[in-house]
């Protein structure tokens, strides 16, 4: 490999390295903002509460859960014996086309109703069933049944939703299509709902974390240490939706990500997520290998195929590349659209990647400590994080990178931190909340 090239390596390296010592300063500011947004003071951490805790592993019930995280959601029927037993989950996948996410309101939320008006029919059921639903966009909820969206992310623009309870829009489209048999007794994001599945066979989870196209995390919290007490709500500890994908301080930026920011759908917002989000992965290591291509350092100046243009190099193709045996890197380059790659060309992008994603782990790692520490501040006890999303199921050396940076921080306590895949945990986090909803009343 070139020497200019090397340098190139060496300098991004130093330049996206992020140490125990930056991790403590940024694990510090993350304490002050969960305070600030505790006390309904401005903060980048949303703080929000879900009227939800940890489920007490007893609830049972035949309950329905809507899990809307994306255009491809699921409607679920889950059986729940309450006895530490596995639940009887079945599911129905749906895609909604790109005019429901972007057109109006009420044709999302009729689409949704639809699909569950299928999914009921080809299930054959009939009767009343209390639902449970996951709503994976930031809501401020004023109830465990009644939340408004607080602002579209992943690229959805549906009017007529932002400022306004998602499930009335939901019950009034279930209304409209005759679907008289659903009753929704419950509201969550994919966050709580990970951490309330992996909590019913689990005492020691009291977090849950997102770790895929986009992230967040949340834990729980006692609630005599909220900033005012929510009306209604009579447990000692409640789930708290951090929205942590927002956070903006102390963070390891470099020029890329400044210049990933200024061209996204909301320039200043989800800085932290920019940096770790799955979406925003595969543009920052475009981002990085485009300027090194203008500099005349890799492909002679050229810009091939997905490597051209903004959006093109997914986080899929990251993870590909850096699954492949270095090598065998310029033939897995080839079939991810970049012919022609020679051997330095090959191994400096892949190098790239492993650098971004090795930021983005220990990002997503100090996060986790802030949380934890907040919780437990001197780690006297073991945790368990439970954990949905595919850059922590699947992208190569992430978990190996959240690790390394734990130790770095805690020593021989690091593994009082455990971070657990919890893979589709957003569905049945929603049923448990709904059944434990419906005891309460029945109560």
């Amino acid at each position: 490999m070139e020497s200019a090239l090397q340098n190139a390596l060496a300098s991004l390296s130093g330049q996206l390295d992020f140490q125990a010592p930056e991790m403590r300063s940024m694990i510090a500011a993350f304490h002050e903002q969960m305070e600030r947004g505790l006390r309904g003071e401005p903060s980048s951490l949303k703080m929000l509460p879900t009227f939800t805790d940890n489920p007490s592993g007893r609830e049972k019930g035949d309950i329905l859960a809507l899990d809307l995280g994306g255009t491809n959601f699921r409607v679920l029927r889950v059986r729940l014996t309450g006895d530490g037993r596995e639940p009887g989950i079945t599911g129905g996948k749906f895609k909604l086309a790109t005019e429901h996410v972007a057109r109006t309101g009420e044709e999302l939320f009729g689409a949704i109703a639809r699909f569950i008006r299928q999914f009921m029919e080809a299930q054959g059921l009939r009767g009343t069933y209390p639902l449970g639903f996951t709503f994976s966009f930031p809501i401020r909820q004023q109830a465990l049944r009644r939340g408004e969206l607080i602002v579209w992310t992943k690229g959805w623009t549906a009017s007529g939703v932002e400022g306004r309870d998602v499930v009335a829009l939901l019950e009034l489209a279930l209304e409209k299509q005759g679907v008289a048999g659903v009753r929704v007794v419950s509201l969550n994001n994919d966050t709580t709902g990970t951490q309330v599945a992996r909590a019913y066979f689990d005492p020691a989870c009291d977090a849950g974390c997102i770790l895929g196209t986009g992230t967040n995390v949340c834990y729980r919290e006692s609630v005599s240490r909220l900033g005012e007490a929510p009306l209604g709500y009579n447990r000692e500890a409640m789930i708290i939706n951090m929205e942590s994908g927002n956070f903006n301080q102390k963070l390891p930026r470099h020029r890329h990500d400044a210049a990933l920011d200024a061209c996204s759908e909301n320039p200043g917002a989800q800085w932290e997520e920019k940096m770790v989000g799955g979406r925003y992965l595969g543009e920052l290591v475009r981002l990085a290998a485009a300027d090194w291509i203008g500099r005349g350092l890799l492909f002679g100046g050229r810009r091939p195929g997905p490597l051209s243009e903004r959006d093109l190099w997914s986080s899929e193709a990251v993870s590909a590349l850096l699954a492949a045996p270095p090598d065998e890197a310029p033939a897995r380059l080839a079939g991810l659209g970049v012919p022609g790659a020679g051997p330095d060309d090959a191994a400096a992008v892949r190098e790239i990647g492993r650098l971004f994603v090795r930021r983005a782990a220990r990002i997503a790692a100090a996060v986790l400590s802030a949380t934890m520490t907040r919780i437990d501040p001197g780690l006297e006890r073991a945790h368990t994080v439970a954990v949905d999303g595919s850059l922590f199921e699947k992208m190569p050396g992430f978990r190996a990178f959240m690790a390394e940076a734990f130790s770095g921080l805690f020593g021989v306590r690091a593994d009082r931190i455990a971070p657990v895949l919890t893979h589709d945990g957003s569905g049945l986090g929603a049923a448990i909340i709904a059944a434990a909803a419906e005891a309460e009343n029945i109560a």
